[in-house]
């Protein structure tokens, strides 16, 4: 029997030089992978505003004031994430204060590194600086 020098295969150089270039990838996508996602659950947060500035034109239109009560709008906030990982929620909606004038209504962050918002009769979102 004769034993060949070279079988199929890889070296271990060749190895190490895969590992290290998959790593160098994973080090250079996962920050944008999370900013992506910081981004998406924010527009989540806006969108979930906008519902509450057009629910609050039609309770307007109604009752001649806005209210503070989410449930008389009509708005399903969803669950919350809780500390086993449940819910689906980033963002707490809430109604702060309510008149026959105006209203202010927040978004704020149950995760953290992510930016509060809030919206007014106006219409207009904004960020709120923490």
């Amino acid at each position: 029997m004769a034993f060949s020098a070279r079988r199929g295969g890889f070296t271990l150089t060749e190895l190490l030089v895969v590992i290290i270039l998959v790593g160098i990838l994973a080090a250079l996508a996962i920050p944008r992978f999370g900013k992506t996602t910081d981004q998406a659950m924010e527009l989540e947060a806006t969108l979930a505003l906008e519902k509450v500035y057009q629910l609050q034109n039609i309770y307007y239109l109604k009752n001649k004031r806005y209210t503070v009560d989410l449930d008389a709008l009509g708005f399903e906030q969803e669950a919350l994430i809780d500390d086993q990982g449940k819910g689906r929620a980033r963002y707490l909606v809430k109604v702060d204060r309510a008149d026959e004038n105006g209203y202010l209504a927040s978004a704020l962050p149950q995760v953290k590194d992510l930016s509060a918002f809030q919206v007014t009769q106006s219409g207009e979102v904004t960020k709120v600086k923490r």
